[in-house]
């Protein structure tokens, strides 16, 4: 049986990545300490920033993802597929009460609350070794571009709260299904307007999306929502020739981006392809 889950982390607010590119690399010393000095200083979130990484989305690869202490699931339930929701802390300085992507198709591999060490990353000076506790497939991965806020008082994503704190929440299928179909909406709105790269990274997010969609019955009967007002019966087949020429185009962006604002060239990675 599927579990919709709604889990706090921080906001990846490093302004060397772009929106799209945010969880996708592993935090200099200097920037893991800020998020230190959040949790120690000021008390947003938890501590410390291995989510960092819970975006890096790599082809043919599943994706590691990093849970909260306060967000894993019970022992019970560890054989569930979970579809994980990822929100910001309301008092996040620059992105609070937002929901900012998905893991579907999840499968935690922890045991209990014991996390599993990562062992495809290097260990960064001042910071703990990074682990994770769950993996879910690329191709049911995708940040929201830009995020979506929430109130956990409305009941509109996830279920009426008095107070949330910062543990997880499960969520039913009606709260998933306004949360993707709120999401899609916005980036099929965007798309017709977008630069070429912004083009390849919505298209990206809306294929993601609607295979969620079809995979868990998260429809709605808003047609406005159906890419191009049409439904279809056939599965949703990543093209990976398409997926290597687009990210080809978005890498080429992110240099000239790099170069507009003088941030070193070899700050910029190509995910799928390093």
């Amino acid at each position: 049986m599927t579990k919709f889950v709604a889990i706090k982390i921080h906001y990846d607010h490093r302004k060397s990545l772009t929106p799209y590119l945010k969880y996708s690399k592993v935090p200099t010393p200097e920037e893991y300490q800020e998020y230190l000095n959040l949790f120690h200083d000021e008390g947003i979130g938890g501590a410390g920033f291995h989510e960092c990484l819970n975006f890096a989305i790599r082809e043919h690869e599943n994706t590691k993802i990093y849970l909260p202490p306060t967000c894993i699931p019970n022992s019970k339930y560890m054989d569930e597929d979970f579809v994980f929701f990822s929100f910001t802390y309301k008092h996040d300085k620059e992105m609070p009460s937002s929901i900012i992507g998905v893991h579907a198709a999840t499968k935690i591999h922890s045991i209990g609350k014991e996390p599993l060490l990562r062992d495809d990353i290097e260990p960064i000076e001042g910071a703990e070794p990074f682990y994770y506790h769950a993996e879910a497939p690329s191709d049911f991965i995708t940040l929201f571009t830009p995020a979506i806020e929430y109130d956990y008082r409305e009941g509109l994503f996830t279920p009426i709260y008095k107070s949330w704190g910062n543990g997880l929440r499960y969520i039913n299928e009606d709260h998933a299904t306004n949360i993707i179909n709120t999401v899609l909406k916005e980036a099929q709105k965007r798309r017709p307007n977008a630069s070429i790269s912004e083009e390849i990274i919505i298209s990206r997010e809306i294929r993601t999306l609607e295979s969620i969609q079809k995979k868990y019955g998260l429809t709605s009967d808003d047609e406005l929502l159906i890419n191009k007002g049409k439904t279809s019966n056939r599965e949703i087949i990543p093209d990976r020739e398409i997926g290597f020429l687009g990210e080809k185009v978005v890498y080429e962006e992110e240099i000239n981006y790099a170069i507009k604002h003088k941030i070193p060239i070899s700050e910029v990675e190509w995910i799928s392809q390093s």
